[in-house]
């Protein structure tokens, strides 16, 4: 190439630089346009021309917003409201209430009904899923995070709703519902023996962020609920406020005991539903705490990232 180039150039025009981006000339497709070296000295096109190249645009050939990775935002229910800006992205509403239908909330709770149930559906059937998804959480935590005998464990955290608000998005309770649920799938009594066994601990269930333990009064709720039942044939012990709470017996003579300070674990699926991610949590261990976050890739959990986090 660089002999063919000094027969129709001189040498000194074959080895310049005149575009300035590092490929010199009798090597450049685009000597009078500064590029890059992959695509032989050539900008990188921009077919849609909406301001993102082509290698970067996942739509290359329909013009969208860079925030988008180039690809136009969505308006699912067509109410030309951008799901982005949609509170209320699969039901048709007015930009008075942000995307929502008006006031009237009973169709946004039956779509929302509809989607939870179809979400139950489809993973009551990867039981196995969340059942590998212990063990490689607990390959990946160390003990020496659990000094103590007795862990308090997460299940069931409480939402707020406040009635006064009209907009119907700030009323959804289906994000803490899908929650729930996996909650549920994850804390089985097989993960309460296989945890037990594993970090030689008892386990109180607890609610609140591992805050408060579950005593027998939220027993009922449960059972009618159709979920943890297997709770009611945990051991009962009596602690200082006098309330009966439960709590899963590691088989040992070491006592059962609720305190406030006992470390805290909690499986965290707020960003599953999203984004295939479980995020773990440990709590009052003595620096601080940690974040372990996994993520469900190509059909296997896979460890992504941990976290020290100071109070």
């Amino acid at each position: 190439m660089f002999r063919k180039c000094k027969k129709q150039y001189s040498k000194k025009i074959c080895l310049s630089d005149e575009d300035q981006d590092g490929v010199i000339f009798y090597l450049d497709k685009c000597p009078k346009e500064s590029g890059f070296s992959e695509i032989s000295g050539c900008p990188w096109p921009d077919n849609d021309e909406d301001g993102v190249i082509d290698k970067e645009d996942a739509c290359p050939h329909e013009k969208g917003d860079a925030q988008n990775n180039g690809c136009p935002w969505p308006d699912t229910d067509g109410d030309g409201i951008l799901d982005k800006d949609d509170a209320c992205p699969t039901l048709p509403g007015g930009p008075e209430a942000n995307g929502c239908p008006s006031n009237n909330c009973d169709e946004f709770f039956k779509k929302e009904a509809e989607i939870l149930k179809e979400f139950k559906e489809k993973h009551i059937l990867e039981k196995e899923k969340f059942k590998a998804l212990r063990t490689v959480i607990f390959d990946h935590i160390p003990r020496e995070l659990f000094p103590k005998n007795n862990i308090s464990v997460s299940i069931h955290t409480y939402t707020f709703i406040n009635d006064n608000i009209s907009n119907c998005a700030s009323k959804s309770t289906l994000g803490f519902n899908k929650s729930l649920f996996l909650d549920q799938l994850f804390w089985t009594k097989d993960t309460f023996d296989y945890v037990a066994k594993k970090l030689k601990k008892n386990l109180f269930p607890t609610y609140d962020f591992g805050k408060l333990p579950i005593g027998t009064d939220l027993l009922n709720d449960y059972r009618q609920g159709g979920y943890y039942d297997f709770i009611e044939s945990f051991p009962q012990t009596l602690e200082l406020n006098r309330n009966i709470m439960v709590y899963y017996d590691r088989g040992n003579k070491e006592k059962a005991e609720f305190h406030p300070y006992n470390t805290r674990l909690k499986v965290n699926f707020g960003l599953y539903a999203a984004k295939n991610r479980v995020s773990v949590e440990i709590r009052n261990v003595p620096k601080g705490y940690y974040s372990y976050t996994f993520e469900y890739i190509a059909g296997q959990w896979k460890f992504i990232k941990k976290e020290e986090h100071s109070y």
